[in-house]
């Protein structure tokens, strides 16, 4: 079995420790061959080589192709972490001859994370990806993880940032570092600025939401989620419950293929 990662930043090979450390119990649980890094150029709105969150995904999945046909009688486990899981979600839409071949999916942070997926086991998180809602073609091998406040995977259905994601070019975590290096003091000439409203037109429910989104920048520079994912308070981390579902699902894809259980053997945990 054959593990691949894309991750937020997929110019080189090489992991970066976080994910690197995680990448190793999942192989080690499994015995498969260490992970290997999808490799595609970061989004940028530079004039020289310059990529959009498009393109850039897009050269994610072709790479992921030849790495996964580098290997054509091995079995596959993908894991997409927040703006890489667009690849994989290209991928697998792209390549439906390949998607029996697919173990397990895990999809971390995901921006297009569907409102009613979730890990088994965990709380509802709240909220769904900013980026929209993309189930893929075989949600019964994929498994979703979001933190509660995560900006990326779990805004409200009605948060401003939704629209100006999906209006940028770029992917969502550089979309809100762009906004926070160029937020203002006051949050009538934040709302202003995104282009959500015009001076005269303040309303409460428009308030509302500008605070929401005011308050979601706010997290997403000041909260370490690297560590919400991977630490714990006494109990497995969150990343270590994916890392135990995707075990149990390759598992149990593996059972299955060996003749000891059906297909429906294969679905997963209600997600509510």
């Amino acid at each position: 079995m054959r593990l691949f990662i894309a991750d937020t930043d997929g110019e080189f090979r090489s992991f970066d420790d976080t994910i690197d450390e995680r990448a190793h119990e999942l192989t080690d649980r499994l015995g498969l061959e260490p992970a290997v890094r999808v490799q595609f150029p970061e989004p940028g709105d530079l004039p020289r080589n310059a990529h959009t969150w498009e393109s850039s995904a897009a050269a994610g999945s072709a790479d992921l192709s030849r790495l996964v046909r580098l290997h054509p009688s091995d079995p596959v486990m993908l894991i997409g972490i927040s703006s890489g899981c667009r690849v994989i979600h290209d991928w697998l839409d792209a390549n439906p001859d390949q998607l029996d071949r697919v173990v397990a999916v895990g999809m971390i942070a995901d921006p297009y994370r569907p409102r009613d997926r979730w890990l088994p086991g965990q709380e509802d998180p709240g909220g769904q990806g900013v980026a929209g809602s993309r189930l893929g073609p075989i949600p019964d091998r994929t498994l979703w993880l979001s933190v509660p406040g995560d900006p990326v995977s779990g805004v409200e259905e009605d948060s401003l940032m939704r629209g100006v994601v999906r209006g940028s070019e770029l992917a969502p975590v550089q979309v809100y570092d762009q906004l926070i290096e160029e937020m203002p003091e006051s949050k009538v000439v934040f709302g202003t600025r995104l282009g959500l409203m015009a001076r005269g037109q303040w309303s409460p429910p428009l308030s509302r939401r500008v605070d929401e989104a005011w308050e979601l920048l706010r997290r997403h520079r000041d909260v370490d989620y690297v560590s919400v994912y991977t630490e714990s308070d006494g109990g497995p981390s969150p990343a270590l419950q994916l890392i135990t579902g995707l075990v149990d699902l390759a598992s149990r894809h593996q059972h299955a293929g060996q003749g000891g259980g059906t297909e429906d053997d294969l679905a997963c945990t209600p997600l509510r």
